[in-house]
């Protein structure tokens, strides 16, 4: 897919990123979420199944100690 960033020419394509985000007051960072990322500008885009996954994962883990947590399918 073509990137929708002013002036970039690259193409988004599949790979694999960390992601950091705020949950009930923690941040948290999670490996392995799989995205389409530009090489040209580094725009990210993450598909809506996969938010969902993730507030999954936090709802589960949002009371453990732990601040990383590993994207599994």
């Amino acid at each position: 897919m073509a990137c929708t960033t002013p002036d970039c020419t690259g193409e988004h394509g599949a790979n694999q990123i960390s992601h950091q985000v705020i949950y009930r007051e923690r941040t948290y960072v999670i490996h392995s979420v799989p995205a389409d990322v530009c090489p040209e500008c580094g725009d990210v885009r993450l598909i809506e199944e996969t938010l969902f996954h993730i507030e999954s994962l936090l709802k589960k883990k949002g009371r453990s100690k732990v601040a990383v947590l590993v994207y599994e399918c």
